[in-house]
């Protein structure tokens, strides 16, 4: 693919790329990624960052495409190795032994259980907090928190990624029977 980079400003010539490339790099993401969604937010992120680095990027146009081609693929790889470290991380809380297995006298009611998971989650901002509250209370997808909220799908992954890492380091110990709770809400 060829573009012809005339004389203009850099923010015509970004316009021009991003309308004549974003849908075929969506395209070209599917190679990796069969989440339509996705791939939408890993193009997008792409050209937001070539955006920010309008400045300082130089439009040529036999390297312009190899570049936001580069980035389109380690993006979506990026997001398959997170994906597998979550699926890798899922197995082991689940095959973890349960803290009433290692102190059988240890006994939770719901409303200690609760008191936990709400302290800690006291420590979080209000957006990630909400985050979470829509999720796992309210059964929303990302995609109904992130137009409730008006935020990207990609911004709520992020948040609902940082309060889980929150909530293990937090609550690591009692994290199976949270598990339970979640499983049966």
């Amino acid at each position: 693919m060829k573009i012809s980079f005339q004389k203009q400003p850099k923010e015509q010539t970004f316009k021009q790329l991003y309308e004549e490339f974003y849908a075929p790099f969506v395209l070209y993401a599917k190679r990796f990624i069969d989440d339509k969604e996705t791939r939408e937010d890993i193009v997008s992120d792409v050209f937001t960052s070539l955006w920010d680095k309008i400045d300082s990027f130089d439009f040529q146009s036999d390297t312009a495409l190899g570049y936001i081609k580069m980035c389109v693929k380690n993006s979506c790889l990026n997001y398959l190795k997170h994906q597998e470290y979550e699926w890798n991380y899922a197995e082991v809380v689940q095959k973890k032994a349960p803290i009433y297995e290692v102190e059988p006298d240890s006994v939770y009611t719901l409303d200690e259980l609760y008191r936990m998971l709400y302290e800690t989650l006291n420590k979080l901002p209000e957006s990630y907090r909400t985050v979470f509250i829509k999720s796992f209370f309210e059964g929303k997808t990302h995609a109904e928190i992130a137009e409730e909220m008006n935020l990207s799908v990609k911004s709520i992954n992020r948040y609902k990624q940082k309060t889980m890492e929150l909530m293990r380091n937090e609550l690591k110990d009692y994290l199976p029977l949270f598990l339970l709770l979640f499983a049966k809400i």
